[in-house]
């Protein structure tokens, strides 16, 4: 059997062997490289996405406020009687009381 003290110098240095394998071994390193990687993509593209709809919201904007100057020019324009003389008028009334007949 070991001694206690054999014990302890070989768990030192299986343990030294294990922290040096998983220093050398890079995978931890390269795992976050891919997530970032990804995560990177995926902002890109949300980037992206934003400006197209905030490209939509400023033509719908635009075409809005359009139509509603057009309703605006249209509500303030006056329509002017035309002036009709007692002649033309007469006129007018016997044509139609003619038609009517």
């Amino acid at each position: 059997m070991f001694s206690k003290v054999k014990k302890y110098i070989i768990g030192f240095f299986v343990l030294c062997g294990g922290i040096l394998f998983a220093f050398l071994s890079g995978k931890s390193a390269g795992r976050k490289k891919e997530l970032l990687g990804g995560l990177k993509d995926k902002i890109k593209e949300t980037n992206k996405s934003i400006k197209k709809t905030e490209k939509k919201q400023r033509g719908i904007k635009k075409s809005l406020e359009s139509k509603k100057k057009a309703l605006k020019e249209i509500e303030n324009k006056k329509y002017i009687k035309k002036d009709t003389g007692a002649k033309e008028a007469s006129d007018f009334l016997k044509d139609f009381a003619k038609k009517k007949k």
